[in-house]
């Protein structure tokens, strides 16, 4: 009898839960210079959202000339980033790490900042970004270099039963 019951329980709230619709935002754009280097290709994921927050991660990928030592490089920016701001514009803080591998076989980790500016209607699935992303590099000694980035996006969303 109680697994009967503990059954009933499961199902009943199982399709209680499926009524919910929950909406995963996911977002491919193109940064020109920013995180990425020179230039990179982005997929952004929102994972958390409330008030005038949005937490969201990413992953780039970047082809970009290094110097003659090291060759090009294949650049793989990951990004956790917080933007903060109702309905059109946001405020875009964020953190992360650029991970480089080079023809020659060299390996390089930077740390990249964001602190810039999204603008993206609530209605309209087109972005853009303009941001001030510093490169922090402390593998052998600490360097700091002034960076920024704009970029063009695409949002599209998923709806999830």
């Amino acid at each position: 009898m109680r697994n009967l019951f503990f059954i009933l329980v499961l199902l009943v709230s199982n399709s209680i839960l499926s009524q919910l619709n929950h909406i995963k935002r996911k977002s491919i754009y193109f940064e020109l210079a920013g995180s990425g280097g020179l230039g990179s290709i982005n997929y952004e994921k929102h994972f958390f959202n409330k008030n005038k927050v949005d937490l969201t991660w990413r992953l780039g990928l970047s082809f970009a000339p290094i110097d003659k030592n090291n060759g090009f490089g294949l650049v793989f920016p990951v990004m956790v980033n917080a933007l903060i701001g109702k309905k059109a514009h946001k405020l875009e803080l964020g953190i992360g790490q650029g991970i480089t591998l080079t023809t020659k076989g060299s390996f390089f980790i930077l740390t990249p900042l964001v602190l810039g500016y999204r603008f993206q209607k609530p209605e309209k699935n087109i972005f853009y970004r303009i941001t001030y992303t510093p490169l922090i590099s402390y593998l052998v000694d600490f360097q700091y270099q002034n960076w920024g980035g704009i970029s063009i996006g695409y949002r599209f969303n998923t709806k999830i039963k």
